[in-house]
């Protein structure tokens, strides 16, 4: 019996979760728990670090029990999770305070103070980003100004899979991939940027030491080992923000195929074994999981939360509103996807999202398939700014929760125009457990991880008569956001 297993857990938005893989790549055991956000008006969208604590140490205790039963050993652990969100820590490795999320955008006069400060082409030629409020940076300048204390009192910054690493392992260290998130650091230098940091001006507690996705960052402690039910002793990986890994588990290597997460929020990433900047800033760049690949990301602010809103609004399960979608005729309808603003193309946000061209016929299923489609769309637009780029992949990996749905792959396709490539549900915990495995010495490199445990995939078609309806919907799309941009509030 296969006695080792590699864990991977991942700090979502919504859920978090993780999972155990052997040594051939099958999910032996798997344990989650729901992961609430706090959202507000004028764009608040926090959490706790307290509540990190508490759900991820239920969820590795259980995943823990799971693998005893079957006399199988957890023998390294890698964290993922939700990327961009400061959290500060006192001098004992304790929180002092909420963490705002990627999709708090309550920092939009502060983006607009760095780009007086920052000249925002030289920022994007040092970033690989452009100045959004998803972004560590102006987060950093809100809170100065509105908490000051927060920063004050804290002897150090991490991002939130650092949180859970610090808790296992006592030290303070982030991977390339989470930091290149941050507009902090220098992509091509690999360090903490001492020019942005100046024009940062501000009394910033120490940044965590850099080390590489599957580096050895240290082992489970004493206490991390009574809280979280892992043997004291084993590797911790210095893991990878959940877009990274989303695109490791995925098998993303080059830029023959690009990867679709469909999310709360969306991704559209690209791998490759150079720096590649879109001149407008569009979409963005970062380290992948080593400092000789680079992964350029586009942003969609509300991909699977728009569908979610939905839900919420109308108290009906997401599941049983899209067995209510017919796609066998021609659209009708249209949503903009901009709830919280929008990232890729846009770089707006203020824009917000809209129903348009209902009347007295349009059912609810009409506009649970506009909603769909409306996020597809907005795939459509990342999809053609790496064109502009000269990317010109061939086929997409699809994940994420949105993801494993046939109906909304089935429009991705059709709208993108390209096969549709559907692996394991759920590639960013497997990204991490990928991770865990070359910590342990189960692989020599990320590359040879991808080989080995490729998962059988399913391949969805491009629907041609959905191809050629969509080709017309998505022009008509394309004018949606010009008109709401005049009509923001």
């Amino acid at each position: 019996m296969n006695c080792h297993a590699y864990v991977g857990l991942d700090l979502g938005s919504s859920r978090i979760k993780a999972v155990a893989l052997d040594d051939e790549g099958c999910c032996i055991a798997s344990s989650s728990r729901p992961n609430f956000m706090h959202t507000g008006p004028g764009g608040i969208a926090e959490q706790y670090p307290e509540n990190w604590f508490d759900i991820t140490g239920e969820v590795l205790r259980e995943l823990v029990t799971k693998l005893t039963q079957q006399s199988i050993k957890p023998v390294a652990i890698a964290n993922t999770g939700q990327m961009n969100g400061p959290v500060f820590l006192d001098s004992k490795g304790k929180p002092n305070g909420p963490v705002q999320m990627w999709c708090d955008n309550r920092c939009i006069s502060q983006c607009r103070l760095l780009e007086k400060r920052i000249d925002p082409e030289t920022l994007l030629k040092t970033t690989g980003h452009t100045i959004a409020t998803g972004y560590t940076a102006p987060k950093l300048l809100w809170i100065d100004e509105h908490n000051p204390d927060q920063i004050k009192d804290a002897t150090h910054m991490v991002f939130p899979k650092d949180f859970i690493s610090n808790v296992l392992t006592g030290q303070v260290v982030t991977d390339y991939s989470d930091a290149s998130n941050s507009l902090l650091l220098n992509i091509r230098s690999g360090e903490w940027d001492k020019e942005i940091l100046q024009a940062m001006d501000l009394q910033l507690p120490e940044l965590p030491q850099l080390a590489e996705s599957s580096s050895v960052i240290g082992f489970v402690n004493k206490e991390g080992s009574e809280w979280s039910g892992l043997a004291q002793g084993i590797p911790v990986a210095a893991g990878a923000g959940d877009s990274i890994a989303a695109a490791l588990g995925a098998g993303l290597r080059d830029p023959s195929m690009v990867q679709i997460v469909v999310g709360s929020a969306g991704n559209v990433n690209c791998v490759f074994n150079e720096v590649m900047i879109d001149d407008q800033g569009r979409v963005h760049t970062g380290y992948f999981v080593d400092q000789n690949h680079w992964i350029c990301s586009a942003v969609q602010q509300s991909a699977g939360a728009s569908l979610q809103w939905w839900s919420s609004l109308i108290g009906v399960d997401p599941k049983i509103l899209v067995e209510e979608v017919d796609i066998c005729v021609p659209p009708t309808n249209f949503f903009a996807p901009y709830l919280c603003g929008e990232r890729t193309p846009h770089l707006d946000p203020e824009v917000r999202g809209a129903f348009f061209n209902l009347n007295q016929n349009t059912s609810r299923g009409d506009l649970t398939r506009a909603i769909l489609e409306g996020v597809a769309f907005s795939f459509r637009d990342a999809f053609e700014i790496f064109q502009i780029m000269g990317v010109f992949p061939n086929q997409a990996a699809i994940s994420g929760g949105g993801g494993e749905n046939l109906v909304w792959q089935r429009i991705i396709a059709a709208v993108l125009g390209v096969p549709l490539i559907v692996g394991p549900g759920d590639t960013t915990a497997m990204g991490a457990a990928m991770l865990a495995a070359c910590a342990a010495g189960r692989f020599q490199s990320w590359v040879e991880a991808i080989d080995t445990w490729s998962p059988s995939k399913l391949e969805i078609e491009a629907d041609p008569e959905l191809v050629k309806w969509y080709q017309n919907s998505y022009q008509q799309f394309k004018n949606l956001y010009p008109n709401l941009k005049m009509l923001t509030c």
